[in-house]
């Protein structure tokens, strides 16, 4: 858990006392998708736990029940020295993607996207 920014030429992640800043000039390409996750919060852990407890595979219904969208946004770097690095983020829905649009404009390098392709090849 922590924020992520994009700001100052670089994209930023802080959770606690980690700060760490990937500058946008070496993001080679950025990736949006979703996914479903089982939810994290205090709640979410103990339908969880209930769920192990349940009944003759009873549990495994609720546990769906407990699941919930994310945006993915993957990017892939290179750092100082050449090497490549890659780095996944769970966002709210909603976010991956004007995020990503935010990394572009401050000169990130990025391949199209699906829909961007689609859009494209439209007669």
């Amino acid at each position: 858990m922590g924020s992520l920014t994009v700001g100052g030429g670089s994209l930023e992640f802080k959770a606690g006392t980690s700060d760490i800043k990937v500058p946008v000039s070496s993001i080679n390409d950025v990736f949006t998708g979703t996914e479903s996750t089982q939810n994290r919060t205090k709640t979410g852990k103990a339908v969880k736990a209930a769920s192990m407890a349940a009944p003759y595979g009873s549990g495994r219904a609720v546990s769906l029940m407990m699941r919930t969208k994310v945006d993915i946004l993957t990017i892939s770097y290179q750092d100082s020295d050449g090497g490549l690095h890659g780095a996944i983020f769970a966002l709210p829905v909603g976010q991956a993607v004007p995020l990503r649009e935010q990394l572009i404009q401050a000169g990130a390098h990025a391949s199209p996207q699906e829909k961007e392709i689609s859009e494209r090849s439209k007669p």
